[in-house]
């Protein structure tokens, strides 16, 4: 393993998300916290494992064209950005065409913190053949799932939770 700036980004953009993820005011019950941070990682490594490898093999991750374990802190990375985005959905409660932009502004938003990612710190080698275009289409879709698992999982949690279970509203 080649020990410089890519992994580094990767190590300090974890620690300033997870810290925000711990200073914000609790939202969820426990349980849904878990799940919001779960999905996000789950959802990197599928798609890692389906883009990233042969037979399509459209990217690397970090310095190397095989997975090495520093590439476990880049899938850790996803959960708290899918935190932050479902904590913000759900204290901002958007509606109707406004879901719509809210998912826009975040796949905007992923597409520019990935090509601050590959153009200066290197943490994705697009060299064959995935472009930042696909990456938009990417984040549109699993965005508007994880608002989709979102509304699943708040309806899930408030019909089963039992009485002494902490309220979501």
């Amino acid at each position: 393993m080649h020990f410089d700036g890519n992994e580094w980004f990767s190590i300090i953009s974890l620690l300033i998300m997870f810290a925000l993820v711990l200073i914000l005011p609790r939202r969820f019950p426990t349980i849904v916290s878990f799940v919001f941070l779960v999905i996000g990682s789950g959802t990197a490594l599928f798609v890692d494992f389906h883009l990233g490898l042969p037979p399509v093999d459209m990217y690397d991750v970090n310095d190397l064209p095989m997975y090495e374990w520093f590439d476990l802190v880049n899938f850790l990375l996803y959960s708290p950005f899918a935190y932050m985005f479902l904590y913000l959905f759900d204290w901002w409660k958007p509606k109707g065409i406004r879901i719509t932009w809210y998912v826009l502004a975040w796949s905007l938003a992923g597409v520019a913190y990935e090509w601050v990612s590959v153009t200066f710190f290197h943490l994705y080698n697009y060299g064959k053949g995935w472009q930042f275009g696909y990456s938009f289409v990417f984040y549109l879709t699993s965005q508007a799932f994880t608002v989709w698992f979102y509304y699943m999982v708040k309806h899930c949690y408030n019909r089963t939770k039992n009485r002494s279970g902490p309220e979501w509203a």
